[in-house]
């Protein structure tokens, strides 16, 4: 698999998402009913992601009946939803990171590309739009990055509504299971500054009542 961002997003994210949607529905079959409720949450999804890397034109990741396709426009009907611009180096470095330790061959990482789409998300955000920078701070070898995102938007936003940070260490104790999304937002361990009325709503919302 490559590690080159924009190879990630054009071919690897959409065999992930399509290797993720193959796995739940077998599961479902099986009678598990996470993934039958993982896949009524991704299944209704039409919508598409505009994925900006430096200075290179945008992807566009379409998402359509459990279906996802890479382009350089949206897929015909699909409108934009998301629009996030991210730096490539410490894409490169993240993407190189999970080859070595072979996460995009685990299934689960796999289910969690599926989960990126979300009825329930959208659902959530009620056609609002939500514009936020997020700081990772601590990078090793990249110290600090900002990834600016959009919901409901169709660029990533230059000025957002809120700003939010997080230390990078943190967010590999939530993926180690040493730390729970909860405790990140609350204790203490997400700054945040803004109007961040929605997303907490939003997170709130969504963490009571988990899939």
């Amino acid at each position: 698999m490559s590690i080159q961002p924009i190879e990630f997003l054009r071919n690897t994210f959409p065999q992930l998402f399509t290797r993720g949607v193959e796995v739940l529905r077998t599961r479902a079959s099986a009678g598990d009913e996470r993934a039958q409720r993982i896949l009524d949450d991704v299944t209704p999804v039409i919508g598409a992601a505009s994925l900006q890397i430096d200075e290179s034109p945008p992807v566009y990741l379409s998402a359509s009946s459990g279906v996802l396709t890479a382009g350089d426009t949206p897929a015909e009907g699909v409108p934009i939803k998301i629009a996030a611009a991210l730096p490539g180096p410490a894409a490169t470095l993240l993407l190189g990171e999970a080859v070595k330790s072979g996460a995009l061959d685990d299934e689960e990482v796999a289910i969690g590309a599926t989960q990126t789409a979300s009825k329930r998300f959208e659902e959530a955000l009620a056609g609002q739009s939500m514009t936020c920078h997020v700081s990772l701070r601590g990078i090793p070898n990249l110290g600090d990055v900002v990834v600016k995102v959009g919901f409901n938007v169709t660029e990533p936003p230059v000025e957002p509504g809120f700003t939010a940070e997080v230390q990078y260490g943190d967010l590999e104790g939530v993926q180690r299971g040493e730390l729970t999304v909860q405790e990140l937002f609350l204790g203490g361990k997400l700054k945040m500054e803004g109007d961040y009325s929605l997303a907490l709503q939003i997170a709130m919302q969504l963490l009571t009542n988990p899939l």
